[in-house]
């Protein structure tokens, strides 16, 4: 703030003089500190591309106040995998969940493939994941923004699952949250191991949002039961899932009262005897985050066949401290099952202090047989998956087949045989085999335990799977993997075609595309940019400039190969000149010039904001304005170009607060025409004297005024 002085004299009068205070100025352009640096350093903002030139004039001084969301330092940019052929590839598909929040449909577009069944007209703002089958059946879950255990923001999920290819997909499973749960599940099979399939994402109503995705690839274990007596016998530790949990069966009073489950209502059992002696731990599940699942462990003293006399082992109820606030009894939500780290046997209904969900592990001992009784007490129909641990394992067939030649068989050349080698235990007998053998193979699939021959159209790895069936209700499946070699004819003459290609359409950018396509051999075809990983287009897109060699190979392993250049365009460069020091009140020439790319480019400069009285700045959209900044602060200018190319530098104006004022001590209004006037003198940043007041020696107010002008007596 500015203020005057006032000064005597043993001859004059007693002055006093108040200047307008100078106004307040309050930088409102505040940028996040990752992207910019402090005031009175310049930076150049070198990955700020491509950007409508409407953000630049208007948008970029609403930037941080308004555009990022909380938590947030940049802009939403299209994710990875905004479309079929970017679909990020899954490779943990055992019971697999990734973290709350990991994936996102911020920024994505609407896909070109046609709108699944189940998804509303609403435009589809989808991101895409990918994955090579490994087991028969799959499960799927998108976890948004739940009341309990949330996995993201996004409301009312969906999404669909396909085969196929990306230009050739068919949907197999499809679901979308029509009840404002936001979460949707779906099973899908029996698949193809080997195959690969997709799972699109997305939300309602054009709802965009992060979200939590699990997905668990398994072959299902036999029909659940929800009786003891009937239950499902396992015959290993495979993961599976179950789709849904109703009713407590035809025997309502298994479980007794006085345990911590003291009742089922919608339950299911299975069943197992031990094989090699050991520790035995699982982990349940729910398909949805918010429902509460209890269970039992048993021993069946008379075997797997009889559920008289059985012994509670673990007792498992723990959940809702009803009328106390979610903080409290949080530990006791989401997964459950035994545990290698728990030390307690049983958790009563409620959220003690030390309950974690979980009850210790047990051990198991050969030959002794064991049921396991899973109850939703949420009742809300949903199911839950299971995945097993511990070195006990279940007796069950161990699963095996030969393999004949295991390597070098060529498509269209060489036969390869397969023949079960199962190992099947005492007391149970195989009462089934069923085959597949993989892409292009004839025949596809068999039965029985071989030996069966097999001659391949195609080259590549190829997935075998054989599930053997027994008497006692268990199926046990081993999936295995082989390389087919090519056969390769060089007469069908496979050719590759360069059709397109698309130069960045900016300096630096990731905008460029090549399109290729094929011809001859014997389709399909695959395409590759690196040799290593194939698609099935010939197109690629968001490429640098450089030098790139396309691939194709055709089901017999034929190749072929195509050059491709994609120029660099001429760098679009701001420049806003030196920083600069002036004092206060004055004005200084900024000094912005632009070197053009391959077309014309607009400046604008972007000002601070804040309680000014006066522009900054005299002009916006030329190179070089007058500015009159009255603290220290940074400009921006931009450019944008016909092309869409944009660019941003920053000049430092450093304002030093100098305010000169002038005000004589006495002067003597005699009219000797000496010192006969008195005003008061300042530079450039003082406007006017607000109030000026003369006194007499006795103090006396002599005279007064107000709003005249400084520098004129």
């Amino acid at each position: 703030m500015a203020s005057g002085a006032a000064g005597s004299s043993g001859t004059g009068q007693l002055l006093s003089a108040h200047f307008l205070s100078l106004p307040t100025f309050r930088p409102f352009l505040i940028f996040h500190e990752s992207a910019f640096t402090p005031a009175g350093r310049k930076k150049r903002y070198t990955g700020m591309k491509r950007l409508h030139p409407f953000f630049w004039k208007f948008g970029l001084l609403l930037f941080a106040a308004f555009y990022l969301p909380k938590g947030e330092g940049k802009l939403s940019a299209q994710p990875a995998n905004d479309g079929c052929l970017q679909a990020i590839q899954l490779t943990d598909l055992d019971n697999w969940c990734s973290a709350p929040d990991a994936f996102s449909t911020a920024g994505a577009t609407e896909s070109y493939q046609a709108s699944p069944f189940c998804f509303p007209l609403d435009p589809s703002l989808d991101v895409w994941f990918a994955f090579t089958a490994q087991a028969t059946d799959l499960h799927v879950t998108v976890i948004g923004n739940t009341s309990i255990n949330a996995g993201g923001t996004l409301n009312d999920p969906q999404f669909a699952i396909y085969s196929g290819d990306c230009t050739n997909l068919t949907e197999i499973a499809c679901a979308s949250d029509a009840f404002d749960q936001n979460i949707i599940e779906s099973f899908a099979g029996p698949l193809l191991p080997g195959e690969t399939y997709y799972i699109r994402v997305s939300a309602r109503y054009e709802q965009t949002g992060t979200f939590q995705l699990c997905v668990n690839n398994f072959n299902q274990a036999p029909s659940p039961s929800s009786d003891c007596a009937t239950a499902a016998v396992l015959c290993d530790k495979s993961p599976f899932t179950v789709e849904s949990i109703q009713g407590a069966g035809l025997d309502t009073d298994e479980v007794d009262p006085s345990s911590c489950m003291q009742d089922e209502f919608a339950s299911v059992w299975y069943k197992w005897t031990c094989d090699n002696p050991g520790p035995l731990t699982f982990t349940l599940t729910p398909t949805n985050p918010t429902d509460d699942l209890d269970f039992i462990v048993y021993e069946l003293p008379n075997g797997v066949d009889d559920c008289s006399g059985k012994e509670i082992l673990r007792c498992m109820a723990s959940g809702e401290n009803i009328g106390q606030p979610f903080s409290a009894w949080e530990p006791c939500t989401g997964p459950t099952g035994l545990s290698l780290s728990s030390s307690d046997t049983v958790e009563e209904p409620g959220c003690d202090p030390g309950d974690d969900n979980f009850v210790a592990h047990i051990n198991m001992e050969s030959g002794k047989s064991y049921a396991l009784v899973v109850n939703n007490f949420s009742n809300t129909g949903n199911g839950f998956s299971i995945t097993w641990g511990g070195s006990g394992t279940f007796v069950g067939p161990k699963t095996d087949f030969s393999i004949e030649p295991e390597l070098g068989a060529q498509c269209d050349i060489n036969m390869v045989t397969f023949t079960d080698e199962t190992v099947i235990p005492p007391g149970m007998t195989a009462t089934g085999y069923n085959w597949y053998f993989g892409q292009g193979a004839n025949p596809a699939t068999a039965t029985g335990p071989g030996p069966h021959d097999v001659v391949y159209s195609s080259f590549g790895h190829k997935s075998i799977l054989l599930q053997v069936e027994t008497d006692a209700g268990c199926s046990v499946t081993e999936v295995r993997e082989i390389f087919i070699e090519p056969c390769c004819d060089p007469q069908t003459a496979l050719d590759i075609q360069l059709d397109d290609t698309k130069d960045p359409a900016c300096y630096g950018e990731s905008s460029g595309s090549i399109a290729t396509s094929a011809t001859g051999g014997t389709p399909a075809y695959q395409f590759s940019i690196d040799g290593e990983l194939y698609q099935s287009v010939g197109s690629f897109a968001e490429l640098p400039a450089g030098e790139y060699e396309i691939f194709v190979q055709d089901i017999k392993g034929c190749m072929d190969s195509v050059e491709a250049v994609l120029q660099q365009p001429p760098p679009l460069i701001v420049d806003a000149g030196p920083d600069q020091v002036i004092n206060l009140g004055e004005s200084v020439t900024l000094e912005g010039s632009i070197q053009e790319a391959l077309s014309p480019a607009e400046p604008m400069w972007i000002a601070p904001l804040g309680e000014c009285v006066t522009d900054p700045l005299s002009c916006y959209n030329c190179l070089t304005p007058l500015a009159t900044p009255l603290v220290s602060d940074t400009f921006y200018l931009s450019a944008t170009d016909l092309d869409g190319c944009s660019d941003i530098d920053t000049v430092f104006v450093e304002v030093v607060p100098v305010r000169p004022v002038y005000i004589p001590n006495a002067f003597s209004p005699n009219g000797d025409g000496i010192n006969d006037y008195f005003t008061a003198f300042g530079g450039a940043v003082a406007t006017s004297i607000v109030k000026f007041q003369v006194y007499s020696r006795w103090g006396d107010l002599l005279f007064q005024t107000g709003s005249i002008p400084l520098n004129n007596e």
